[in-house]
């Protein structure tokens, strides 16, 4: 691996790295971490996973090749602002996508990063961001955020009409190690930003980025599905769309996006 030096940044995220082959999950075993105590910024990392983990509990292919990686954090927030992180996970990787390849990169809302091939194509999912917190007290103990994108692996046919690696986004395999360095640095970079500045330049930035706002939506939430158009993405990180009964405040669910970007 090309080494990660913390010092060149501010050193939060990488400030311990665990590097496996195989894993079942990086998720499971940072949790682990953070509950014996491991500082804020501490990475898992595997080169496979056995059960990986995507949110509602589905689960996420991880062969060798791509990146899948956790981050314990223990930010000064309320359990209601958690949302903020996803945020500031996915504006790293899309940043990092960006920079190491100069594809065009969006950000469907919640935890989805997208990247389009050439002009006029459809965007098609290249990496999902899973963050899971730990409160209690009205605090937040811990987040474990994982990372998972598809690099130089193989998408099962399955899964080909909305996924891609960048590998076949780029027509050429890519330095996994050099992208994943790349990750760690945005990350840090933004989180850095909302330790000390908030989430509003972040939340900017990542609404320039996104595939979902002014566009038509189907959410699908616990219990009920939701269509209207997407109009904001407040501070804490949910949604607001225009529905037919006014205004709706969406903190989680699956989104479909009916209109063509």
């Amino acid at each position: 691996m090309t080494r990660y030096d913390p010092s060149r940044v501010a050193g939060i995220i990488g400030s311990k790295i665990f590097r496996y082959e195989r894993i079942s999950s990086t998720q499971d075993k940072a949790k682990e971490f953070a509950r014996t105590g491991l500082p804020e910024g501490t990475v898992v990392i595997a080169e496979t996973q056995t059960r990986g983990k995507g949110r509602l509990g589905r689960r996420w292919i991880s062969p060798k090749g791509g990146i899948w990686l956790s981050v314990i954090l223990r930010p000064q927030i309320a359990p209601a602002e958690a949302p903020k992180i996803t945020i500031v996970g996915s504006l790293a990787v899309a940043r990092a996508i960006r920079k190491i390849t100069g594809l065009e990169v969006r950000l469907k809302w919640p935890n989805d990063v997208l990247v389009r091939t050439a002009p006029g194509a459809e965007l098609k999912k290249v990496c999902g961001v899973l963050t899971e917190m730990v409160a209690g007290a009205g605090k937040v103990r811990y987040i474990v955020t994982g990372i998972g994108i598809n690099v130089n692996n193989r998408i099962p046919l399955s899964l080909r009409d909305k996924a891609i690696s960048l590998k076949e986004a780029m027509g050429v395999e890519l330095p996994v190690d050099r992208l994943l360095v790349k990750v760690l640095e945005e990350f840090d970079h933004c989180y850095l930003d909302l330790k000390k500045k908030g989430i509003d330049s972040i939340l900017r930035e990542y609404k320039d980025m996104s595939a979902v706002l002014s566009r038509e939506v189907k959410i699908e939430c616990v219990n009920r599905i939701i269509k209207g158009k997407a109009l904001d993405i407040d501070e804490c990180g949910a949604l607001i769309i225009a529905t037919q009964d006014g205004k709706k405040r969406i903190v989680a669910g699956d989104v479909t996006i009916l209109s063509k970007i």
